[in-house]
């Protein structure tokens, strides 16, 4: 029975939860590469004539002006007009926190944005306000005398509502899970998980009620929070302290190598000033943050493991002065 309560213990609160973790991780590092890489495309302007035709990948900064059919958005900019097809298209809102440009205080400052670009379901487009402010990348063609912008499978189109200016460098800067592990898979195997164990240790303590294996398999039903409950809830905060450190380095780490890619790239003097501040070569600082960050990751999984160690004794000599 002990067995067969580890394998679940894994499955449950490892394993499929970690999966989970590296989807997320591996999304939000597609998103920051995607708009990355929009720096250096050109944007959209007025210039191109009224020759059909593909003319490759483009970003676009605008303002929303209306929907048409159910996959198609007009978006206004400096004086030219962009259908957007939008089928299969990701959308994300940028969060209004720290809308400030990140620089050289900033880092000083570790001032992190509390909260990540949240995605919006098209079906939810129809709610926002005319006017609304975008920045959209895919791939332009003319058809028919108008400009067009759709998601190819090189450049799948992407749009991002936001407020405030210098919309690359803070959506690679906020461009972050807040916590991968807890993600869209978590709360269904945590409690699946949790019920299963707890279910196995109650048959366990109708047949013995004095079996360790059923103390056992109820306290790995309650595994998750462990951690959350009291003496060992100190080494939960020192936990998210940690973590909390280790996502700002990954974030600093981003937002120099954006510099030093945009400054590498063919992009106008406009799209690098923001860092000018910062010093020519970043490489030594992206493996600064990197490494630091790798620290205080690990300490932050110490801590969470001191503080289930030490609940998880409590509660076994709990369970055994009363059971």
């Amino acid at each position: 029975m002990l067995s067969i309560g580890a394998l679940i213990v894994f499955i449950m609160f490892v394993l499929l939860p970690g999966l989970g973790s590296l989807k997320v991780r591996s999304g939000w590092r597609e998103f920051r590469n995607r708009i990355r890489k929009s720096a250096l495309y050109p944007c959209v302007s007025f210039q191109y004539g009224e020759k059909d035709g593909p003319l490759g990948p483009h970003y676009f900064i605008g303002r929303i002006e209306a929907l048409q059919g159910d996959d198609s958005l007009w978006i206004r900019g400096e004086g030219v007009t962009v259908r957007a097809a939008m089928e299969g298209a990701k959308i994300y809102v940028l969060p209004s926190e720290g809308s400030e440009i990140p620089d050289f205080r900033t880092l000083l400052e570790e001032k992190f944005p509390e909260d990540h670009p949240r995605p919006l379901p098209w079906k939810r487009i129809t709610s926002l306000q005319e006017g609304s402010r975008v920045y959209v990348v895919g791939f332009l063609e003319i058809r028919d005398g108008m400009l067009r912008l759709y998601g190819s499978r090189d450049v799948p189109l992407l749009m991002l509502l936001f407020d405030g200016d210098d919309i690359v460098p803070r959506a690679v800067w906020a461009g972050r899970q807040k916590h991968a592990y807890w993600n869209p898979l978590t709360p269904w195997t945590v409690m699946t998980g949790s019920m299963t164990l707890f279910l196995m240790s109650i048959s366990e303590f109708i047949g013995s009620p004095f079996s360790w294996t059923a103390r056992i398999l109820l306290v790995s039903a309650f595994a998750p929070v462990i951690p959350l409950l009291p003496p060992g809830l100190l080494f939960s905060f020192i936990y998210l302290f940690n973590w909390r450190r280790a996502r700002f380095l990954r974030a600093e780490s981003d937002l120099l190598g954006l510099i030093a890619f945009l400054r590498a790239g063919d992009v106008g003097e406009e799209m690098t000033q923001w860092g000018n501040e910062l010093p020519r070569d970043t490489v030594p600082l992206i493996r600064s943050c990197r490494r630091r960050a790798l620290f205080a990751e690990f300490g932050a999984a110490l801590a969470l493991l001191l503080g289930f160690v030490l609940n998880t004794a409590l509660i076994s000599v709990i369970l055994g002065l009363v059971t």
